[in-house]
């Protein structure tokens, strides 16, 4: 394929996924994400400052701003030579997008719902598995955190592990997964301390019981 079409392509991901769109919300409710809380841009934050509501609208449009160019890219070249790997280049961009949006000086959220919205066209199974492990540690830890650094693993494990799920994918998965981690490198010391103290009432009650 031409490399100038290819360009373009991941700069149109790239642009799409970059729109902050938990910012824009927070702004037509009064609320400036980025001075409340966490400070992050993301569908966590917003449930926080907005209310679960505007959260999870918040969380769907993440989502969608990531799938949007990844599904247009899989119609366009589904059946090229090597359309894994462009979709696959062009899937990345939109997390970067997201990640390091030009809009606001590159500090974006932590890729977490983009990556969901990534994998929910590429390899559903694997997304919906991470999202019913994201649900049930968010309930039993009550850490969203923790919920999505185990979804994003258990997503990546079932991606590599699914048969149907091309190698370039599940690559592409490995890379989504490291910067999901590193993104979240300020909050593990945290989490940990909550994991283990999480622990450690469980065996409490275990020996109460």
């Amino acid at each position: 394929m031409p490399v100038l079409e290819l360009l373009l392509w991941l700069a149109f991901a790239y642009l799409i996924a970059a729109t902050p769109v938990g910012l824009l919300i927070g702004r037509l409710r009064g609320v400036d994400l980025r001075e409340v809380g966490s400070g992050n841009i993301g569908a966590t934050n917003a449930v926080r400052a907005l209310g679960r509501r505007w959260g999870l609208l918040v969380f769907g449009l993440d989502v969608g701003k990531a799938a949007l160019p990844v599904a247009l890219a899989l119609h366009r070249f589904g059946e090229h030579p090597q359309g894994e790997v462009i979709v696959a280049l062009i899937a990345f961009a939109a997390i970067l997008g997201h990640v390091y949006p030009v809009y606001l000086k590159f500090q974006g959220g932590k890729g977490v719902a983009c990556a969901f919205g990534v994998f929910l066209i590429l390899a559903p199974k694997a997304a919906l598995v991470a999202l019913v492990v994201y649900l049930q540690t968010l309930v039993l830890t009550r850490v969203s955190a923790i919920g999505s650094l185990t979804a994003t693993t258990v997503l990546l494990g079932v991606a590599w592990l699914d048969p149907s799920v091309p190698r370039a994918w599940a690559l592409l998965g490995t890379g989504l997964i490291a910067l999901v981690w590193w993104r979240h490198r300020e909050n593990l010391p945290h989490v940990l301390a909550l994991a283990k103290d999480i622990k450690r009432r469980e065996a409490e009650l275990a020996r109460r019981r």
